[in-house]
């Protein structure tokens, strides 16, 4: 994996972990961003202590050792309903990950950018006293 990407990973598989201690060691000091897996995760702690991100679908120690292997890479992707491609943004925070596909990040962000705004005027009215309700009939936003 290239330095600077964010690693996704769909295993397909609901047993054992795709990532762990060495694994995790290993990106991180290539320069990967992060890694993002719909399965598990083991020394999900001992991750967390070296600062490399990791979101998982569960931890659990079980060893993928002679159980799974990758079937390529670069490949268009899906985990739930969520396409994801080579080249599209992945962010990620305690709240859970989400996808921004390449050609529509930068109109994405802008819509982003724009209800984060009438959010803060709404929280700014609610801390300076206006009723929730009536913020939110102000400024149609919650």
């Amino acid at each position: 994996m290239p330095a600077g990407c964010v690693a996704v990973c769909q295993p397909n598989e609901r047993t054992v972990a795709h990532m762990g201690e060495l694994s995790a060691e290993t990106l991180r000091r290539r320069g990967v961003q992060g890694y993002v897996v719909d399965g598990g995760c083991r020394d999900v702690a001992f991750i967390r202590q070296i600062g490399f991100p990791v979101w998982c679908r569960y931890a659990t120690p079980a060893d993928i050792v002679g159980y799974w292997l990758p079937e390529g890479f670069g490949s268009p992707i899906e985990i739930g309903s969520v396409a994801i491609r080579t080249g599209d943004y992945v962010l990620a925070d305690s709240d859970g990950v989400i996808v921004l596909p390449e050609n529509a990040a930068s109109d994405i962000v802008t819509e982003t950018e724009r209800v984060m705004a009438t959010e803060n005027q709404v929280r700014k009215a609610i801390l300076d006293g206006m009723d929730p309700q009536k913020a939110y009939l102000t400024y149609r936003k919650f």
